[in-house]
């Protein structure tokens, strides 16, 4: 199972089984249409450091995910 905690959302932290260690980008958006969550742009840390959508995650791992956000 993997945990995502998502940031600066009322969502708070979702607990996601994983059969196997796959890319973030797609466990994440099973995820999201799991809980109804419009996912949008984000941004990824996992122990303290940015990843990628291709990133492979594994039970146990903890993502925080927080939206993309861009200013001027």
């Amino acid at each position: 199972m993997v945990t995502f905690n998502f940031k600066l959302r009322e969502i708070g932290s979702v607990h996601f089984p994983l059969s196997g260690p796959d890319e973030l980008d797609i466990v994440l958006k099973q995820c999201a249409a799991a809980e109804g969550i419009n996912l949008g742009g984000y941004i990824a840390i996992r122990r303290s450091k940015v990843i990628g959508a291709k990133t492979l995650i594994a039970d146990g791992d903890v993502v925080d995910i927080l939206p993309a956000i861009s200013g001027g």
